[in-house]
């Protein structure tokens, strides 16, 4: 018996070895790959691949068109797969960390038949998956296992893997950047367990009147630092689930009643980037998981792409509102929408600098400047309002809100601190100046604020929020202060009377 023992342990180290080869050939990354529908994912840069996404169905005879945009902290790869009326997008987005997000759409089309797409993953084991809950408030729901079939999008933790594998979402495109979900046709996402790792597979669908889109991320290094309870908290609230969703071309927000088109359960792009703005708080991957850097990096860029020639980003859906009252279209400009976009961004490019984040914002900038001149109104001696709306030809010049006149004010004292630009605080005084002019027309009865002011500055009848307004105005005292080392008075005296509503409501 004693000398068998030799013979197994070579028998024994010969499979291991065997293994170990067979192992490394499937995570190798070759170029013969990159050429089909298959592509192998290096995420931590070590020659290998640890994730592999493959589409499968007609797509796999085409040769696709291959674009590409190089930025600072990402590159964004483009893949478009068209073929007798069908079209397959598909753009791998790699961070500066190594992560890659996929962003899927198949759009509709009367000759679309079903795509497959798989991801592997090539690590064997499981910690942990997740996957957002919603009641009285958002959170998690985790477990240890992962079931064969799943409709929600799933976070997976592995030994050295991290990754998001996202649902199926089923569409009907109404136009103007609108869609209606179509849950019905939308299909499960089906698990199974490989030798080497994890196999996940999605069916995208599309007709006529369908499209399907779906996105993910994949990682080497965890995409949210569960043990971390303030950043699970802030990923549940920002997770593109449910009321909100992600595309390659940005975020997604249920659609308002009175915009057209409208069906229930529809969904408009929305230029604000609030997502990204409150994920700026999280940017330390190693505190806080880099699901946070990634999506702000990812709405940064896309934001990059929206952006208008003449440099504004759009609100395309028309509402019923604003073209009853004022003749305003499809396709506008909301100055609150795009100061805190252009907040977003400055405050992105401070902690992440990108010239062409920078080239971005200096073309808001000017943007900025002649909308000022061409369409604000002289409140006072040298006071100036910003109408919060700016539609195209045949349009009338619109109210200016309390909040939307805060808030430019307030990007443009935050960039001035940034860059020193006197233009910019220049305009912003003119701005202030236009407040502190009408303070008293801003004050309600019973100390609540109106909402905003009419270009003959009679107030709006529209309610005002409950602690927007005050919020910015609370920032502005911060800018002021740090710029002129006192805070404004007749601006306290509106924060001091919203506070006085609040107290008694």
């Amino acid at each position: 018996m004693r000398k068998k023992q030799p013979l197994l342990i070579v028998l024994c180290l010969f499979c291991c070895l065997l293994f170990a080869l067979s192992f490394l050939l499937e995570r190798k990354v070759s170029a013969e790959e990159r050429s089909s529908a298959a592509y192998p994912l290096d995420v931590d840069k070590d020659g290998m691949q640890e994730y592999r996404l493959e589409a499968k169905g007609w797509i796999t005879s085409v040769t696709p068109v291959v674009t590409s945009n190089t930025y600072e902290h990402a590159v964004y790869t483009h893949y478009h797969y068209k073929k007798n009326g069908r079209s397959f997008h598909l753009t791998f987005a790699q961070m500066e960390n190594g992560s890659v997000l996929y962003f899927v759409r198949y759009t509709a089309s009367s000759k679309a038949e079903p795509v497959q797409l798989q991801i592997t993953a090539l690590d064997t084991d499981i910690n942990q998956t997740a996957w957002l809950t919603t009641g009285k408030e958002k959170g998690w729901k985790k477990t240890s296992q992962i079931s064969d079939s799943f409709s929600s999008s799933l976070y997976i933790d592995a030994n050295h893997l991290f990754y998001r594998i996202g649902k199926v979402d089923a569409h009907k495109p109404l136009g103007y950047t609108v869609y209606t979900e179509q849950p019905q046709a939308e299909a499960k996402v089906k698990h199974m367990k490989l030798r080497f790792g994890h196999l996940f597979s999605l069916t995208l669908s599309a007709n006529a009147n369908t499209e399907s889109t779906t996105w993910g991320m994949l990682s080497a290094v965890p995409l949210i630092r569960w043990d971390n309870q303030q950043a699970a908290a802030k990923a549940a609230l920002l997770e593109f689930e449910y009321d909100k969703k992600l595309r390659e071309d940005g975020a997604y927000y249920l659609n308002e009643t009175t915009y057209r088109p409208y069906e229930p359960h529809s969904f408009y792009r929305n230029p604000a980037n609030g997502d990204g703005l409150r994920a700026l708080s999280f940017l330390s991957g190693q505190e806080n998981g880099v699901w946070f850097v990634n999506v702000a990096s990812h709405l940064a860029y896309a934001s990059l792409r929206t952006q208008t020639s003449e440099g504004y980003w759009e609100t395309q859906p028309r509402s019923e509102w604003l073209h009853k009252e004022y003749n305003i279209g499809y396709r506008y400009m909301d100055n609150r929408r795009n100061a805190d976009n252009a907040t977003f961004l400055l405050r992105f490019n401070q902690a992440m600098p990108d010239p062409a984040i920078k080239q971005a914002l200096r073309k808001w900038d000017m943007y900025l400047e002649r909308y000022s001149t061409q369409h604000g109104m002289k409140v006072g001696q040298n006071g100036l309002f910003l109408p919060d709306y700016v539609g195209g030809a045949g349009s009338k010049q619109t109210h200016t809100s309390l909040n939307h006149q805060a808030a430019n004010m307030n990007y443009l004292y935050e960039a001035f601190v940034y860059d020193g630009d006197e233009q910019k605080k220049q305009l912003a005084d003119r701005l202030l100046e236009g407040i502190v002019a009408t303070k008293n027309r801003w004050v309600k009865p019973d100390h609540n604020l109106y909402y905003a002011l009419y270009p003959n500055l009679k107030p709006h009848a529209y309610p005002d929020y409950a602690y927007l307004t005050r919020d910015d105005l609370a920032l502005s005292q911060y800018l002021l202060n740090k710029i002129y080392g006192e805070p404004n008075a007749d601006l306290q005296f509106l924060i001091d009377s919203k506070n006085e509503w609040l107290r008694t409501r």
